[in-house]
């Protein structure tokens, strides 16, 4: 399997689309892995999680043919994730061909918002514990513990390998997510993407909708201990805030000791 991620950033982007900071003035200076747009990936390069709003911007920079996408997973209702208006041009008025039925598969409240573009997809509401197949991918839905209610996240497989897509969620859905996963998995996985919005920074008391740095590090050491990832498994921080503070080389530096990458615009891996 192979994972790219599109965007990186949380719901305001990096540099922040209305910020004047020294790490958003840093990142606009240095360019590179600093500039980040928000949140999605593409698996195998045909499985899409999340419709964010800077979809268009990352097809051209990463020259992505997007007429390869069969499936799109919808992690939850936030404006950063989900951009109905991409839908209206799956209309045979912008092509003068017919495009495919797209299947899209998400929370009810995330798939209400894509009502006016039914005629172009084909809508699949999901629950927690799902577990169903795209066209090449079978997909087991989890909890999210987010300010949106119905987010859910995916562990996502094919060939008897795994990736767990574990963005806008917080720590609270750690024993959820164990217990599942060592009901539902025959081996550990081969990577975890994490949600790190909050990066060195810690959480405010009694936050729940996000991660950061050390919750990723206690999230990791979890899943080694219950035996459902092993040292072979790739753990990947993503979804930063510009709030975090630091850049992409200080990040790296910082996680290098616990073996945890820092995903960046672009990035690929396979496993």
């Amino acid at each position: 399997m192979k994972i790219q991620w599109l965007g990186t950033a949380a719901a305001e982007g990096w540099p922040g689309i209305f910020c004047r900071c020294s790490a958003c003035r840093r990142a606009e200076e240095l360019g590179g892995r600093n500039i980040r747009t928000r949140a999605s990936a593409l698996i195998d390069g045909i499985l899409l999680v999340d419709l964010d709003p800077d979809l268009y911007a990352q097809k051209l920079k990463l020259h992505l043919d997007l007429r390869d996408i069969r499936d799109v997973l919808i992690t939850h209702n936030h404006g950063d994730h989900i951009t109905p208006l991409y839908m209206e041009f799956r209309k045979r008025n912008y092509y003068l061909e017919d495009l495919p039925i797209l299947p899209v598969y998400g929370p009810a409240d995330a798939l209400e918002l894509l009502a006016p573009y039914r005629e172009y997809i084909e809508a699949h509401t999901v629950e927690v514990g799902d577990v169903f197949s795209t066209t090449e991918h079978t997909v087991f839905t989890l909890p999210a513990v987010h300010s949106a209610p119905n987010g859910k996240y995916y562990l996502i497989e094919r060939n008897g390998k795994t990736i767990l897509y574990m963005h806008d969620t917080g720590i609270l859905c750690l024993e959820d997510a164990v217990r599942m996963l060592r009901g539902h998995l025959r081996a550990p996985m081969d990577l975890v993407s994490m949600d790190c919005t909050y990066g060195p920074n810690p959480l405010p008391e009694g936050y729940t909708s996000h991660m950061g740095f050390a919750e990723n590090i206690r999230l990791k050491e979890r899943f080694l201990q219950e035996g459902i990832a092993d040292d072979h498994t790739r753990f990947v921080s993503s979804h930063f805030s510009h709030n975090g503070r630091m850049l992409y080389d200080e990040m790296t530096e910082y996680m290098k000791p616990y073996g945890i990458e820092i995903a960046y615009d672009g990035m690929t891996a396979e496993v």
